[in-house]
């Protein structure tokens, strides 16, 4: 699956040796903005990838933590709540 966001461009990709952990593809300054720097690694230095393991639950919470984030000011038809995005979502 690809994301584009205001935070970068991403590519997630499920692992075939456990089912419930993703890998996370992006350049540096995008995988730090949403994950910090410890756990990113380097995976192709010519095209500058890095990369994140997380597991399926981790990245159904970043991706809500993502959604809270737009600019929904020209929507004027839309009113967000907290109720509509729990902080616990089971992936």
């Amino acid at each position: 699956m690809e994301i584009k966001c205001s935070f970068g461009s991403f590519k997630i990709v499920q692992t075939m040796k456990n089912k419930d952990e993703l890998l996370i593809l992006s350049n540096w300054k995008s995988l730090c903005s949403i994950f910090g720097s410890n756990r990113i690694f380097l995976i192709n230095k010519n095209e500058e990838v890095f990369g994140i393991y997380i597991c399926k639950q981790e990245c159904a919470e970043k991706l809500i933590n993502l959604i809270k984030t737009i600019e929904y000011s020209d929507w004027d038809q839309i009113k967000i709540t907290n109720e509509m995005y729990p902080t616990r979502v089971l992936a």
